[in-house]
């Protein structure tokens, strides 16, 4: 089945459906952060759901914000972008004279790159900046720098090891690579050797999803043997294809299980694996669900997919900057889940309306 006939086969989501996908979210928060050091100190006083807050005091103000993704090719940010424009329609409906942003990187390797996007909304004196970290180290001097600047900063996606931030809105990243350590055993009959393909150093959201899977397998899964975790596929798919290709000869005929943690190693690994004639047969793991990733599933060759909520990161990020620029506490972490999406489940409505949010190639 091809991605467009499998979206096809899901139920239209209206409209009014985005709003309950929120309230989900939102109840799904984390007691603490997704990431402890992109988690800004406990604020005292009342703290308010970024969903739900009261915006009424913008009403009339013009309110000029950046919102810097870590690329903009691939479905995922795609994503992102179409939860924050329906969330900046929605202010503009409601009296706010909102205009955002959207700017990120040619390549999700080009940190210098977004480094220079920063300083050049700093340069502009926007009232905001929210941005996906590409380095969690990286980035923290001009976001520094944006704080001397008085800009507020919401941090998406991907932690950075700065606290004098507003909030951390984004996937607890490491109960998503727990959660994929459990499907993968169970793909696996919780024996045999595994492999970890991870993405690239410096990115703390992989990083947290490759720890996670890797501390699960080992602390509840004694008969899954991880025979390597220290290859990197990158943001290059077709690099990313050589790599993994490599990856799966070095340990040829060995190999039962694989895991890899985001959209572009999850479509390198899957073209390696039937590259390789093993695609089906080597039990595999990934994450994010794009067209390819989709179509992989539809024929057997992935076993699960944990899917994230790019719409709701890119929706809620809005929101929160506009409920810090309203005067409003906010929540310090916002975490936005995962789904895992299996052959089995594909109908169920939380399923439904994430596929339904994500804006496909």
């Amino acid at each position: 089945m091809k991605a467009s006939a499998f979206l096809r086969s899901l139920s239209p989501i209206l409209a009014l459906t985005v709003t309950s996908l929120l309230f989900l979210a939102a109840c799904g928060k984390s007691e603490t952060p997704a990431t402890a050091s992109s988690a800004p100190a406990a604020a005292s006083g009342p703290v308010v759901d970024p969903a739900k807050a009261d915006l009424s005091s913008l009403k009339g103000k013009t309110i000029h914000i950046a919102f810097i993704p870590k690329g903009m090719q691939n479905v995922y940010w795609k994503s992102v972008e179409k939860g924050l424009r329906v969330a900046e329609k929605e202010a503009n409906d409601n009296g706010i004279k909102l205009k955002v942003e959207w700017q990120g990187p040619a390549s999700e390797n080009d940190v210098p790159a977004e480094v220079s996007l920063v300083e050049t909304y700093i340069a502009q004196n926007l009232d905001g900046i929210v941005l996906c970290p590409m380095d969690l180290n990286a980035l923290v001097p001009p976001s520094d720098r944006a704080r001397h600047a008085g800009i507020p900063l919401v941090i998406v996606d991907s932690a950075l090891n700065y606290k004098d931030i507003v909030s951390f809105v984004g996937t607890n990243n490491r109960n998503a690579g727990i959660l994929a350590a459990g499907e993968l055993a169970s793909e696996m009959g919780d024996k045999g050797n595994a492999i970890l393909l991870r993405f690239r150093v410096g990115s703390a959201s992989t990083a947290d999803r490759e720890e996670g899977f890797l501390d699960e397998i080992k602390k509840n899964h004694p008969n899954i043997k991880i025979i390597s975790s220290d290859i990197y596929g990158g943001d290059d798919v077709d690099k990313g294809i050589s790599i993994s290709s490599d990856l799966l000869n070095s340990f040829k005929g060995k190999v039962d299980g694989v895991f890899s943690p985001n959209e572009p190693t999850t479509n390198a690994m899957l073209k390696a694996l039937e590259n390789a004639k093993l695609a089906g047969s080597v039990k595999f793991v990934g994450f994010d669900g794009d067209a390819i990733n989709l179509d992989g599933l539809a024929r057997g060759e992935l076993g699960a997919i944990v899917l994230q909520y790019p719409y709701q990161m890119g929706y809620l990020g809005v929101k929160t900057m506009l409920a810090k620029l309203a005067g409003l506490n906010v929540m310090n972490n916002v975490d936005t889940g995962t789904v895992v999406l299996r052959k089995d489940n594909q109908n169920e409505p939380a399923v439904k309306a994430l596929l339904a949010n994500t804006v496909q190639n």
